[in-house]
């Protein structure tokens, strides 16, 4: 990467990490503003980087790289502001959308086996390993495989492998979990 795109990277940081804290606080979200800055600020610095090589030194229109900069920046805090809102809308907690007390008596098999489903999924998702999770919330925010390999600079190929490999290790987990409980309870 050249030294100016570097240098104006280190110049613009703190301006980026400010954007994300303000916006975070403004929508009263518990995420780490520092972390979410970073990780959006990484995958910009890597995409400008991949553009530049692609083009060369030479061939670079860009003669100011700070507003560049900022604008890709904003462009995809605000995709993942989008894409966060969606998830939201998608899975409100259970007491918002639920009144639990008509489940407690509820003749509906279908809305107590769907809780239960929603439930055990949930359950299975917080044992995933880190990497395994944040694939997994990536497709449910509709990023492609090959978005999500381009992150990890893996193939996409080797980033489904690494993905279904962290599923069966978490299958794994969990029947053992299974087994240990079952073998616990007294006859």
């Amino acid at each position: 990467m050249p030294a100016e795109v570097i240098i104006t990277a280190r110049k613009v940081w703190p301006r980026v990490a400010a954007v994300v804290a303000n916006e975070l606080k403004r929508e009263g979200s518990g995420r780490d503003a520092e972390a979410l800055a970073a990780e959006i600020w990484e995958g910009v610095l890597r995409s400008v980087a991949k553009a530049l090589q692609r083009k060369g030194d030479s061939s670079s229109t860009v003669r100011n790289f700070e507003p560049y900069l900022l604008a890709a920046f904003h462009h995809r805090f605000h995709r993942f502001q989008r894409a966060e809102r969606g998830r939201r809308d998608r899975f409100q907690p259970a007491s918002a959308s639920l009144d639990l007390g008509l489940v407690e008596g509820a003749q509906d098999t279908e809305l107590v086996l769907e809780l239960e489903r929603a439930i055990t999924i949930r359950q299975i998702i917080d044992r995933m390993d880190p990497w395994t999770k944040k694939a997994w919330q990536a497709r449910q925010y509709d990023y492609t495989w090959k978005e999500i390999a381009a992150w990890l600079s893996l193939s996409e190929q080797a980033a489904k492998k690494k993905f279904e490999h962290g599923l069966e290790k978490n299958r794994q987990r969990i029947v053992r979990l299974l087994k240990t409980v079952r073998s616990r309870k007294p006859a």
